[in-house]
């Protein structure tokens, strides 16, 4: 290790907490509703695009747009054909509801920074932009040069990175700061697909439900489901006693909203990736369901078939998908996202596969099981799993500064999320979470610790000379 760049980047550790504040500032979530030109996600995220930019610029990179698709943030000698990459993004998903902070108004408590994208991903690429500095101030012998690629479109398909390889060719090797610690070096595949019905126009009744808005991202385990429903007085007393009586959640509420009653099921959020981490409230919310005496006996037995279909959990026995192999555990399933509105239906949801499990099988059965139900199920989303040799160079080289820095004695890790390197050739994903501590990429009141976010970008310095010697 190089003491060097230690104390770099200790000397630029308040510097690096103030660039990240104005980041996290920047409510940097999808919306194609503003899209425009330079802008492909929306005004926001382009904004956040700009912070980044403007941050290469003040630290001495050389910068590029991609049409605001992503950009890169270059230094070192490219007359060296060695190209060493890093892979991060500024988009987030949306804060959800149940924050004690303002998710975009990052706050210091007990030395942790608390605000959206202060772990996932704003954080960690802020410590690899001044792991870059710090490389590059440091006055050692360096090889090739870095590449770091900031993406707009992680959280909700990769096209930023696709828009990219087709004006480039993907880095040699590298890194995301997107996982964990140690060194990850096989993801699991990634499945969505979604279900839509319509229900036929009716002329109301005695009981029914007007609307359900329930997650807000398929990656996330939703943590507020909201269900509104109208009907005669006595029939909205009963609904509000019955859900009084309801013990399969912990906590919930109603709001009388003039003739309506909106029943408000509150569960805990997590990464898709890890649900049993969390507490669906989709799945607690069709628990109730299924037995209200609904006037719409088709949409009564809709919500009774999807019950059937999920509420085994997250492990998917009920689809009958359930499955694991020795290297990534078992298949994890999410119900993400439940909108009923207008008369129409869409539910989606997030499947994450073991490594040596076929997806194109994985989905016929998905597909078959949907159609006894007599429903129709369309993916939108199939990402093949990475996989990457523990005994290779590159694993080995990070796996060796990670130990080296932690005084760890850690193997190569696989995980459920996706990230970047998947997209390209010899990459994985290092850091941020160290073992043992908890993943709260998409969960409120999101955070990262301001001693261990210095101690990231010191590991991604050493990382990045080690790559570059």
């Amino acid at each position: 290790m190089e003491e060097i760049l230690n104390t770099l980047i200790e000397q630029s550790q308040k510097e690096m907490e103030e660039a990240l504040k104005k980041l996290i500032r920047i409510p940097s979530v999808i919306d194609m509703d503003s899209s425009a030109e330079g802008a492909p996600f929306g005004r926001d995220i382009r904004n956040a695009l700009n912070g980044v930019i403007q941050l290469g610029e003040e630290l001495g990179f050389e910068i590029k747009d991609y049409d605001g698709y992503a950009a890169s943030i270059r230094f070192g000698n490219k007359e060296n054909e060695k190209e060493i990459g890093i892979l991060s993004h500024i988009d987030v998903v949306p804060p959800g509801d149940g924050w004690k902070t303002d998710p975009f108004e990052p706050v210091v408590i007990d030395g942790k920074m608390y605000g959206r994208g202060t772990i996932d991903d704003k954080g960690p690429m802020v410590a690899a932009l001044y792991a870059m500095k710090a490389v590059k101030e440091s006055g050692l012998l360096l090889k090739g040069h870095v590449n770091h690629i900031v993406g707009c479109d992680e959280e909700t398909g990769h096209r930023c990175i696709k828009y990219y390889l087709t004006k480039e060719k993907g880095p040699d090797m590298g890194f995301s700061p997107d996982g964990l610690f140690s060194v990850i070096h096989a993801e699991k595949g990634i499945l969505r697909f979604r279900i839509q019905k319509r229900f036929p126009e009716t002329s109301g009744g005695e009981l029914t439900i007007e609307q359900i808005q329930a997650g807000t991202v398929v990656n996330a385990v939703p943590g507020i489901a909201k269900v509104w429903f109208r009907g005669t007085k006595d029939a909205l007393e009963h609904v509000k006693e019955q859900f009084l009586l309801y013990n399969n959640i912990k906590r919930k509420r109603y709001e009388w909203e003039e003739e309506l009653l909106c029943l408000i099921f509150e569960g805990v959020s997590a990464h898709a990736m890890q649900p049993w981490l969390g507490e669906n409230s989709i799945l607690s919310m069709l628990d109730f369901l299924k037995d209200i005496p609904l006037t719409d006996k088709e949409m009564h037995n809709y919500f009774i078939c999807l019950h059937e279909m999920f509420s085994d959990g997250w492990e998917g026995k009920s689809m009958g998908i359930a499955c694991e192999d020795q290297l990534s555990g078992k298949l994890t399933m999410n119900l993400g996202i439940f909108i009923l509105e207008n008369r129409e239906s869409e539910v989606k949801i997030d499947i994450r596969c073991p490594v040596h499990v076929d997806l194109n099988t994985l989905w016929k059965t998905i597909r078959l099981t949907c159609e006894k139900y007599g429903f129709k199920a369309e993916y939108w989303q199939k990402r093949p799993p990475l996989y990457i040799p523990k005994d290779a160079k590159l694993v080995q080289e990070l796996l060796e500064v990670y130990n080296e820095m932690t005084g760890e004695e850690s193997g190569p890790i696989t995980i459920g999320g996706g990230t970047y390197c998947r997209d390209v050739e010899n990459f994985v994903s290092f850091g941020p979470v160290f073992p043992g501590e908890a993943e709260l990429a998409h969960e409120v009141n999101e955070f990262i610790d301001l001693d261990r976010f210095a101690e990231i970008a010191k590991i991604y310095a050493q990382a990045l000379y080690r790559l570059m010697k």
